[in-house]
């Protein structure tokens, strides 16, 4: 299967270049890297260029800037190859990444798409095993799948230095709509299967990849293979996931309306627990407009809630936006001494 490897950034010329090597250093010939630069004004291209000089596999493309589903988007519709793989520019890849999952989707033509573990780094010290704090599922893969473990070695050869490690195949549809289990950087999807599946929501601050991981898990079989193929770092510079409390509410309702909410029979069948999840995210929402004073806004939002909002809120809606932006001053002052007083003592 020939593999395209989709690589997304903005104003990373510092690190796209390790992510890019770590790529280059898992594709074979025949297989494609396309780097779609999201309209940065650093030197990300002059980065690039300077790796991709004499080297087939690489293309590079430019675009305004447009957010990250955009750019994702993108590159999925330039990119040709049968298997799909998305790099974060600000992640990296681990040894054997590739050749594992084109072995396992060679094997397993019944499995759309498929995913694995991760490593986190930051401040220079490195977290193993970290997708179970990636998702905050406590429940184990063959709950979460359905599926039983088997060998990867009972399916596909493994490349040389790989210990053989365990996978779980089944459907994660109802519970990735509750908890969120793929790192974009460790995801392989069937292209020609997969279809307008492989779709990233535009217009969002955050959770743009959850829309794809949705649609996928709504249209196939998934399977998580139980090793580590990538490092996300934390770093200095802005990231998807530092994205603040209204903003993480709003595109979780949007992408969770996208999907589950328009799928008629699967709330035929799961209806309550999506209704708890968005009432869920709704009071987020208003607790996020509440700390950044938008007393407004918060009210709209009570009034449309009309049940189930704790009183609290509802008091705070209700206050003018001056009092209210005043108020919680005050308060992140208090904490704030609070926090001084801590230390000193």
């Amino acid at each position: 299967m020939r593999v395209s490897v989709v690589i997304p950034t903005h104003n990373r010329a510092h690190l796209v270049g390790r992510a890019l090597r770590s790529a280059l250093s898992e594709t074979t010939p025949g297989d494609e890297i396309v780097v779609v630069d999201d309209g940065s004004t650093d030197n990300t291209q002059g980065t690039v260029r300077e790796i991709s000089a004499g080297e087939p596999r690489i293309r590079y493309i430019f675009q305004a800037h447009a957010g990250a589903g955009a750019a994702r988007n993108r590159g999925t519709k330039e990119a040709t190859g049968d298997l799909l793989c998305f790099l974060d520019s600000d992640d990296e890849w681990l040894p054997g990444k590739i050749a594992l999952q084109r072995r396992f989707m060679e094997s397993r033509r019944d499995v759309l798409f498929c995913f694995t573990d991760l490593v986190r780094e930051y401040g220079g010290q490195r977290y193993p095993r970290s997708i179970q704090t990636w998702h905050g599922d406590p429940r184990a893969w063959e709950e979460i799948t359905g599926g039983r473990a088997e060998k990867f070695s009972s399916v596909a050869k493994l490349p040389e230095g790989v210990p053989d490690f365990r996978f779980f195949a089944g459907n994660i549809y109802l519970g990735e709509m509750k908890f969120n289990y793929v790192l974009t950087s460790c995801l392989a999807v069937r292209c020609r299967e997969a279809g307008d599946a492989i779709h990233f929501m535009e217009g969002v601050k955050t959770f743009e990849d959850w829309e794809c991981f949705g649609r996928l898990a709504a249209r196939g079989k998934a399977a998580y293979l139980d090793y580590e193929t990538a490092i996300q770092y934390g770093h200095n510079g802005p990231r998807l996931t530092d994205a603040g409390l209204l903003a993480t509410a709003e595109s979780r309702l949007a992408v969770l309306r996208a999907v589950w909410g328009s799928d008629e029979a699967f709330l035929a069948k799961h209806g309550p627990e999506y209704v708890a999840l968005v009432r869920q995210q709704e009071l987020m929402r208003i607790r996020g407009l509440l700390v950044t004073g938008r007393a407004k806004e918060a009210r709209k939002a009570v009034a449309e809630m009309r049940e189930n909002v704790p009183f609290g809120y509802r008091a705070m809606a209700h206050m003018p936006g001056g009092l209210l932006a005043g108020l919680l001053q005050l308060r992140r002052r208090a904490l704030g001494s609070e926090t001084q007083n801590a230390v000193s003592a």
